[in-house]
């Protein structure tokens, strides 16, 4: 196993407390320990940096620096520990696993993927609990791609514009990340495209964690193309 793959180790929680933990519920202000308990993570140790690379390497790799930032990395894959999760009432879809994070006391990240079937009442779920989206990360097909048909099903209608490009080719553009900054968090939601069903990926990040480089693929805050401009 990749030694920086080893952090976010599947883990097995403990007990048999059977009450579901709604994530789109969370109260951030919260410590952890309200949300985790019976539960046992892998400790990290440091935040992440682009390795220097020497004459031997081609490609950065990433490496844990320090021991001042400690953290708490939860990774659940099995069914059963996964049935104890939800978002806004919606369970996780049966292949995808649910990560969270706790620092310096708080749960500071969780990512999950929601129930795909479910993704246009989730979308509408997120906008009536968080307003109004900080931003859009738009994406663009043509109007005859195959993905098109289903995110036209998913998506509000005030949500997708067509135009014709400069080649005089119908194209369709639409959001795929909606981003809303509140309360010292980031919510991102992400649409997954698919020739039949569109799916979606939930992200919630504290901006202070996010700042501190302790989350495995959020550690390049500044450049992040997609979260990066909501970091003051």
């Amino acid at each position: 196993m990749n030694k920086f793959s080893a952090v976010l180790l599947t883990l097995i929680f403990i007990g048999c407390n059977k009450t579901t933990l709604d994530l789109g519920k969370i109260d951030f202000s919260q410590p952890a320990s309200v949300y985790l308990k019976g539960s046992k993570g892998e400790l990290q140790y440091g935040h992440w940096e682009l390795a220097k690379n020497d004459a031997a390497q081609d490609d950065p790799k990433l490496k844990l620096v320090g021991r001042s930032e400690i953290s708490t990395v939860y990774r659940i894959t099995n069914s059963s520990e996964k049935n104890q999760f939800s978002f806004l009432g919606y369970p996780s879809i049966e292949m995808m696993g649910i990560e969270m994070v706790e620092y310096k006391n708080k749960l500071v990240f969780y990512s999950m993927y929601p129930e795909g079937k479910k993704t246009p009442e989730i979308l509408l779920k997120l906008k009536e609990k968080l307003g109004k989206p900080s931003g859009v990360v738009l994406d663009t097909l043509g109007k005859t791609n195959i993905l098109l048909p289903p995110i036209l099903k998913t998506l509000p209608k005030n949500d997708i514009k067509y135009f014709t490009d400069e080649y005089g080719d119908q194209q369709v553009s639409f959001p795929e990340h909606y981003i809303w900054k509140r309360n010292g968090m980031l919510y991102q939601f992400t649409l997954l495209k698919g020739t039949k069903i569109v799916t979606n990926k939930i992200v919630a990040i504290d901006i202070n964690a996010f700042k501190d480089r302790i989350i495995f693929g959020y550690h390049m805050p500044d450049k992040d193309p997609i979260l990066g401009n909501y970091l003051n």
